[in-house]
């Protein structure tokens, strides 16, 4: 079986994602005793907000691009009809950066004046300088993963990750702080802008049609919305501890974080294999049960990710930072878990994304942020990080199930909603009994391998990866 699996053209895609993530994240990974060395925990705070304020404007300049372009482009019925769309969509990108760059660096002194920390206008316009190239740097890649250019898409993901890996280290050794971590982040990405938008022009062209904006900014619109609305359930408790517990404090929590997100990472090949193909599944003669099939692996592999980060996470925050840092590991188990529920939820949603518009996710997601905001505002005064953790948790599980019982009124699902229930509280014990002591890391090893193989064997039992899905789903896909 393993054989037929390996020689399968749709697997060794989702290979190639996962080497080339494995080489990403662990160019990040190596870079964290970097940054710990040559930043103290307040300037590693300090970064940590800017990233945060990253992740909230690329949500807005990413205009929901990419989600967009497997809606339009990846239903189309003919090649020609796909190139059109995405020529529309890359046109589109192309406004949005040029718009973006002007917006932002006008209001780069307001935004300094708004963030805590003592943050510089010159790193403020550094990072909104690289954030405002993000949409057209989305819409190619996107279009690679949707014409199965996987080794394309990794060389060029992965070769950003080096050379900004790269540049800040040599920038961090020559004391540069936290503002050369920033202009090795604007200088890469104005090379692969640049690189990318003349590949797509390349390859679909580029066109401006009022109609089509029309068309597509029904449908990507609110996901603008609703990323905000993520960026509260992901990021925006940063900002808050910064100014709760102050920027040094916060930095456990932030480290903690990057460590909880290797989750999603090892969650992320094979998102990147099924979400462009999740709608032209549907449309097979089985297609429901297909779907279904495949939401029950990647909700195992999210849950078998969550479990090797939790057990794992803390005795390597332990061995790679200064002792100043080490108060992360007792975040790390429970964000690696509220990572797993993120991608079980983007797992379940597609009944959400199957309507003209995305409204139901827009209104989901703002209500679960709102729930959030006041969690946090309650919680992380009296609890601190864990206050955060604690306000995370309630949001994000009322946002799962709302998605599940939305998508499944539209898109009725065959769920093996039983036996993942109980998998799902297996890996909770084995979460909790790993936070009661203190591993070194071969013992982390060991009771990583332990954990998941044992899951793993619950996942076979309960008949949540049969023997026959990969095939019959990839065969279905192509």
């Amino acid at each position: 079986m393993i054989t037929g699996l390996l020689q399968n053209s749709n697997v060794r895609q989702a290979l190639t994602y996962g080497s080339a993530l494995g080489l990403t994240k662990g160019i990040s990974f190596i870079m964290v005793p970097v940054f710990t060395r040559y930043l103290e925990p307040a300037d590693y705070g300090r970064l940590d907000i800017l990233q945060t304020l990253a992740d909230l404007l690329s949500i807005v300049i990413g205009m929901g691009l990419a989600d967009t372009l497997f809606r339009f482009s990846g239903g189309a019925e003919t090649p020609e009809e796909q190139k059109r769309e995405a020529a529309e969509i890359f046109g589109f990108a192309v406004i949005v950066s040029i718009l973006s760059t002007v917006v932002a660096q006008l209001a780069a002194p307001v935004i300094t004046k708004l963030l805590p920390g003592n943050i510089e206008l010159l790193q403020v316009r550094l990072i909104l300088g690289s954030l405002s190239l993000s949409a057209m740097v989305l819409v190619p890649l996107a279009w690679m993963r949707m014409r199965d250019r996987a080794s394309l898409f990794c060389l060029t993901s992965g070769g950003r990750v080096v050379a900004q890996a790269g540049l800040a280290a040599i920038l961090l050794s020559v004391g540069f702080g936290v503002t050369g971590v920033l202009v090795a982040g604007f200088f890469t990405a104005c090379v692969m802008a640049t690189i990318l938008a003349i590949a797509q022009f390349r390859a679909t062209g580029i066109r401006f049609s009022l109609s089509a904006l029309r068309r597509h900014g029904a449908y990507g619109g609110p996901l603008v919305f609703a990323g905000m609305a993520g960026f509260v359930l992901g990021s925006f408790d940063r900002i808050l501890l910064a100014d709760a517990v102050g920027t040094a404090e916060m930095a456990e929590y932030a480290l903690a974080a990057k460590f909880g997100l290797i989750t999603g990472v090892l969650v992320q090949p094979f998102d990147m294999w099924w979400m462009p193909r999740r709608f032209g599944v549907l449309k097979a003669s089985d297609g429901y049960d297909q779907s279904a099939r495949a939401v029950a692996l990647g909700f195992t592999i999210a849950l078998v990710a969550a479990l090797c980060v939790a057990i794992g996470g803390p005795s390597v925050v332990r061995l790679l930072t200064p002792e100043s840092y080490h108060g992360a590991a007792i975040y790390i188990p429970w964000l690696a878990c509220l990572a797993a529920l993120h991608s079980a939820t983007s797992m379940v949603n597609v009944g959400c994304y199957m309507q003209k518009t995305t409204a139901w996710p827009l209104i989901i997601d703002s209500s679960a942020a709102l729930v959030a905001f006041v969690g946090y505002l309650i919680l992380i005064p009296l609890f601190g990080g864990m206050g955060a953790v604690q306000a995370t948790t309630i949001a994000l599980g009322m946002r799962f199930f709302a998605t599940f019982l939305v998508s499944q009124h539209y898109v009725k699902l065959p769920h093996q909603i039983y036996r993942l229930g109980c998998l799902t509280v297996i890996s909770i014990v084995i979460v909790a009994m790993s936070t009661t002591g203190t591993l070194d890391l071969l013992e982390s090893a060991l009771a990583a391998t332990a954990a998941t193989g044992t899951l793993a064997a619950f996942a076979i039992w309960f008949q949540l990866i049969p023997g026959p899905f990969t095939g019959k789903l990839a065969e279905k896909s192509t």
